[in-house]
């Protein structure tokens, strides 16, 4: 039953994070969490300690907790992450990747395409996650959940600020998801650079508006 209530209170902050309804930097208050979820005090506990783990919340003992705000700095270490390994393990992994899948997630794109920002975003999670997965690393599947975690946060955080923050997103999957269809290995590399670039270059713009 503890271990089912603590589930539920680290599903409901995680989604309240993840979609930016609490926002990076803002700070956090048990009394208040508490009262707005009615979990418990233990299961709240164990649900903080969880999100501290996964780097979305931090916690200063006796002083307080916030959730991690993003830096300029942040945002360039996300993105020099995922410029270091996405292009290198599509490259290496290009002939592993099941060309129904793959076909599937363009499918689910386009159906995204003008819905909800947060829908398109955890396709686009799935989809970048995915393409790391096939590796069969554990370690390093592991270590990309979390940098794909902190990525969909930022895009969410950077659509309430950019009702334009998707354009372009569809038409890039597109030929992310056509190169590896004919496992041009070239290909997939600078669509997949371009694709990175495009969305680092929105996020610093948002970070130095908020300056």
């Amino acid at each position: 039953m503890a271990e089912a209530l603590t589930n539920q209170a680290h599903e409901y902050l995680y989604r309240k994070i993840i979609s930016c309804e609490y926002l990076p930097g803002q700070e956090l208050n048990e009394k208040q969490l508490l009262e707005e979820t009615s979990f418990g005090r233990t299961p709240l506990r164990e649900a903080l300690l969880m999100l501290q783990r996964e780097n979305l919340i931090d916690i200063f003992p006796r002083k307080g907790m916030r959730i991690s705000p993003f830096t300029e700095k942040k945002i360039n270490d996300l993105y020099q992450t995922r410029k270091l390994i996405e292009p290198t393990v599509c490259r290496k992994y290009i002939s592993f990747y099941s060309k129904s899948r793959l076909l599937s997630f363009m499918e689910q794109f386009e159906r995204a395409e003008g819905g909800p920002d947060y829908d398109e975003f955890q396709i686009d999670t799935s989809f970048h996650s995915y393409l790391v997965e096939v590796t069969g690393n554990d370690i390093l599947i592991d270590l990309y959940h979390s940098v794909m975690l902190q990525q969909m946060r930022l895009a969410n955080y950077a659509a309430k600020y950019d009702t334009s923050n998707r354009v372009g997103n569809l038409a890039q999957h597109r030929a992310i998801i056509d190169a590896l269809l004919r496992e041009n290995e070239k290909d997939v590399h600078d669509m997949i650079i371009l694709h990175i670039n495009h969305s680092l270059v929105k996020s610093l713009k948002m970070i130095d508006s908020e300056k």
